[in-house]
């Protein structure tokens, strides 16, 4: 008998947790005061009472600046507190490296910011390289001893990079994620920086931007992607870019000063850019330490998690509501008894079966509203760069400056850089696809002007209200983008866009360049309002995000 008692007990004490939970008996119900809260997931984050100043600052520059309207298509999981923060381990086993699929922390409020200002970081450097080359242009035509069409390979070179950014992103986001990818971009950079900052040969000077070119158009793809699923995405957007324009604003001033000052060696003027890409390269880095998107802002729920729209109240002949016990949500067979099963969800709902980088890239080139939205940014940022990179030559040229009117195209970027933050709430308020065609349609009248009017101050003048005008397309693009497309096509999608838009501003300066050799620099004018009257046509074939007027 204690034979038998023994074996009992052996065999107990090798039952499995789950047999001994479904033998259990049910707990007694308690009364509700009597009731303990259920056990938090250990991974949940803890409760905040107090929102830190910085936060506080942001959504009081956002209520300020936009009106409450909603963002469409916004990612149901912008980085946030409650189900933004929702993470679940899914299929990662496209990365390289175990740590990168690995299921991480999300970042304090400290770290995120850093994080943030380290994103508006890269947009500086790359502000400050779009911005530096019109004051250089002549200056640099002078030391190479070359004319306008052969400067302008630089900008066709530095095309090519931005292509093999455009068709390697999806592929590298994959294997290695954000934290890889974009220090990766930067150090590109500071290699191309390195080869061209003590004035070698003109071969080896194109061959750099074919670097400059790669470098950039990865870290506009990573840094547009990540910061459109972040919290007030929609504000983080414009400030960023913003940014971007701040940097092309302060660079024509810097290189101006080395046109001025040692106009023979010129090329000096690129160990500054050589440091400020080594910064950053650095600053990605330590802030990042190599983590993915995933890793940053949150698991990316399928878009059958997100919630149903709340139905529409009902009416009487009068147009007055219907009570609410007479609406059709709330009669007794509007809700049959609930199946048993239908509150599990599989694993197949809720993680994303992962697609190689072949099948996602097939998926963005097949869509005709991708197609739409990369050759507008393809003529926009072209417009954009063409403005600031050929208007201190069409100035000395046509309107008799000097070395000085470098300034000019400062001025131009300082006016992209305010209509990145003052024209928020007109966006806000007349929509977004709506704000291209009318802010584009002012920037053409302003051109019109710069073309028929002599007076430099005049042409400097309208220059900068072109600018305000052009400085909200990009933002508004990205944002469009992501309202369009589904969410797992999001990061190869904007990198698509955002490459295609960096190729645009490259090509085009050289097609400006070409034609300004044969013709005069003169048809700078006609030329980029032909180019803004064509973005207009391919706008209207791209998808609204909503129906209405307001959209």
């Amino acid at each position: 008998m204690a034979e038998k008692d023994s074996q009992s007990l052996r065999l107990e004490r090798t039952r499995s947790p789950q047999s001994a939970s479904a033998s259990a008996p049910a707990p007694q119900s308690t009364p509700a005061s009597q009731s303990t809260p259920a056990p938090q997931p250990a991974h949940a984050p803890a409760p905040r009472t107090k929102s830190p100043p910085l936060e506080d600052a942001l959504e009081r520059i956002e209520s300020i600046l936009s009106t409450n309207v909603p963002l469409e298509g916004m990612d149901p999981l912008a980085a946030g507190p409650g189900a933004a923060r929702i993470r679940k381990r899914g299929v990662h086993d496209h990365y390289y490296f175990d740590r990168l699929a690995r299921e991480m922390p999300l970042p304090g409020r400290a770290l995120e910011w850093a994080m943030i200002a380290t994103l508006f970081l890269v947009m500086f450097l790359a502000g400050w390289n779009d911005g530096s080359q019109g004051p250089l242009l002549p200056s640099l035509q002078r030391y190479y001893k070359v004319d306008y069409l052969v400067i302008s390979i630089i900008w066709l070179f530095n095309s090519v990079g931005f292509m093999a950014a455009g068709l390697s992103n999806v592929w590298l986001s994959d294997r290695f994620g954000f934290g890889i990818v974009a220090p990766f971009g930067a150090a590109l950079q500071v290699i191309a920086y390195a080869l061209i900052c003590w004035g070698g040969p003109y071969p080896l000077f194109v061959f750099a931007f074919v670097l400059i070119g790669w470098g950039l158009g990865l870290q506009d793809a990573q840094v547009n992607s990540i910061v459109s699923r972040m919290k007030h995405a929609n504000t983080l957007m414009f400030l960023m870019h913003a940014v971007y324009g701040l940097g092309a604003t302060a660079s024509p001033l810097v290189s101006t000063q080395f046109v001025k000052r040692i106009q023979s060696r010129v090329y000096l003027y690129y160990s500054v850019s050589l440091g400020l890409a080594l910064f950053t390269t650095i600053a990605l880095i330590l802030v990042f330490r190599f983590r993915t998107e995933d890793q940053v802002v949150g698991k990316r729920l399928p878009e059958s998690a997100t919630p149903p729209p709340e139905p529409e109240p009902k009416t009487d002949e009068n147009g007055e509501e219907l009570p609410a016990e007479l609406q059709p949500e709330n009669h007794p067979d509007a809700h049959p008894d609930p199946d048993p099963e239908a509150g599990r969800v599989s694993e197949s709902t809720t993680d994303f079966k992962h697609q190689d980088s072949s099948t996602k890239l097939k998926r963005i080139l097949s869509m005709p509203k991708v197609w739409g939205l990369c050759l507008y940014i393809f003529l926009y940022v072209g417009v954009e760069v063409t403005i600031g990179g050929w208007a201190t030559t069409f100035l000395i040229a046509e309107r008799g400056g000097d070395d000085s009117s470098g300034y000019v195209s400062s001025g131009f970027f300082a006016g992209l850089t305010l209509g990145r933050v003052l024209l928020i709430p007109v966006t806000s308020w007349i929509g977004r696809s709506n704000s291209v065609w009318v802010y584009t349609v002012g920037a053409i009248a302003l051109e019109i002007v710069v073309w028929t009017t002599r007076s430099l101050m005049g042409n400097a003048v309208a220059y900068a209200f072109v600018g305000i005008l052009l400085g909200p397309m990009y933002p508004i693009v990205m944002m469009v983008t992501v309202g369009i497309l589904p969410g797992d096509l999001h990061q190869g999608a904007i990198g698509m866009v955002a490459s295609m838009g960096q190729v645009g501003s490259a090509i085009m300066p050289f097609i400006t360049g070409g034609i300004s050799n044969a013709r005069g620099v003169w048809i700078l004018q006609p030329l980029m309002i032909a180019f803004m009257g064509t973005s207009l046509v391919i706008w209207a074939f791209v998808p609204r995000e909503r129906k209405g007027w307001h959209a």
